[in-house]
Formats: structure tokens, sequence, C-alpha cells
């Protein structure tokens, strides 16, 4: 299931909002400029704030132990996506939905170059880093030209995919490094409870996206009976942002440490 193949649109007010008529090819469940006229998906929209909130609060925990250079590509990526996404979830324009799905694209490339380039001489690291840069580049000029939702979705699961299993083998190798350690294995066992944090709430998030396109006329009717605020608590597709963007800080903070 994802967004390729759900599209909600033709909502009351979705033509009476001052990006003009939605665009993009994703149209979520939550019902178009339905709270101001201003913003078109207003929870979708205001949940990426979670994004960047993340992205600075590395910033301020790094800057606790040593200076932050300001060039941190993961904490970079992150404020990325929730600005992107703050702009695609307030118009619902095609050109702003294609850079939010490339900042994701981008957030994935920065996992990958931290798990993947780490404990490699500088050979390896240069060759890895010009393969999965120069792959994410591919796809990346591909999905702009072709705007396939199905690559894009394909293309970042695929990102993930390779991330974790790499992500676990760093731990373990951490963890044989230091087994005669009782402090340092206390601390890797930390990072096990990370990893697997990260991902249930990825995994938590993808669900209530999915729920949100399957059962979208049951939420709506949901909403409708309970009344704001307590509607926005039922817009999934916005606690997708919140459990994304938590799920993406555990991982910086634990590849930060085994890397």
């Amino acid at each position: 299931m994802g967004h390729h193949n759900r599209h909600f649109s033709g909502d009351p007010y979705s033509l009476n909002g001052i990006w003009g008529p939605p665009t993009s090819a994703a149209n979520f469940c939550e019902e178009d400029y339905a709270v101001t006229f201003y913003i078109a998906e207003f929870i979708n929209a205001l949940t990426n704030v979670t994004y960047i909130y993340y992205a600075f609060r590395y910033a301020r925990n790094r800057g606790r132990n040593q200076a932050w250079n300001g060039h941190d590509l993961m904490s970079i990526s992150l404020f990325l996506v929730g600005v992107s996404s703050f702009i695609f979830h307030t118009t619902l324009r095609q050109t702003a939905q294609l850079f939010d799905d490339l900042s994701m694209l981008l957030l994935g490339a920065s996992f990958l170059l931290s798990v993947y380039t780490t404990n490699q001489t500088p050979v390896v690291q240069s060759l890895l880093a010009t393969i999965i840069c120069g792959g994410i580049s591919i796809v990346s000029v591909i999905y702009l030209r072709t705007g396939n939702m199905v690559l894009h979705t394909i293309s970042f699961g695929t990102v993930l995919l390779l991330t974790g299993p790499r992500t676990w083998y760093l731990i373990r190798k951490r963890k044989g490094l230091s087994k005669d350690k009782s402090g340092e294995k206390k601390k890797s066992s930390g990072l096990d409870y990370k990893l697997a944090k990260a991902g249930v709430l990825l995994v938590a998030g993808f669900t209530l996206w999915n729920i949100d396109l399957v059962m979208c006329s049951q939420l709506r009717a949901v909403r409708n009976y309970v009344g704001l605020p307590w509607a926005w608590l039922f817009e999934l597709h916005g606690w997708w942002h919140i459990l994304t963007a938590a799920s993406a800080f555990e991982f910086i903070e634990l590849v930060r440490i085994i890397c």
C-alpha cells in the first residue's frame, strides 16, 4: 500500500485555497483547506515541525559535548525533510511533492554514507561514497523526470533495508571489541535498544499512514463525530510525521555513537 495508488481529492474547499487547485500526485485523507485557505492540509503541514525540532535538538545535544561544525548531513537532511514536507502539505503542488520526496532520499543517503563508510580505508570510503551518491543522484534525476512514486517508494525502502543490517553489524562489532569492559557492555546494550526503538517507531508510523489511506472514509466519519480539536488526533498521516521524526532522531543519535 502507498500513496501512489490512493488519492483523496475533490473536497468542498479544495479549489478555494490561495495556492490554487492541488496538482500533486499525492493527496492524503485530511480534508483540503478545511481549517484555513492558507494551508491545504493543516495537521499534515504543522506536524512537520517535529522534523525541524529534532534536527535542532540533535545539534543542541552535540554542542554539549563538542563543537557542532554545521555540516552534519543527517541533521541537515532531517531539517530539509521538515521544510519541504511542510511546503508540500501546505500547497499540494507537484513541484513541492517532488522536493519533499527528494529530501527523503537525501536523508536516506546520509544514513548510508554514515554507516557504510565508517571503519573503512580512505580508498574504500571514497569508492562507497561515489557509489551511494551516484546511485541516489541517478534515482533522483529519473524521479524528477518521471514523477514515478513507485520508483521513489522502492528506492527509499531499499535504502532502509540496506541501512538496518549494516547498523546491526556495527553494533555487534562494537560489542565484540568491548566484551571485556563491563561499562562498555552496558553502553552497547543501549545501542540495541536505540536501534529497536527507531525500528518500532518507523513501523508504527508506516502502519498509521496506511490505515489513513485504507480507512479514510471511516476516519473522516470519526472526525466529523468528535469535532475539533479532538478530530485532529485522527489525522493519522500527521502521526506518521511525528513518529518517523522521532525514529530518525533515535537513529541519528545511534549512528553518531557507533560511527
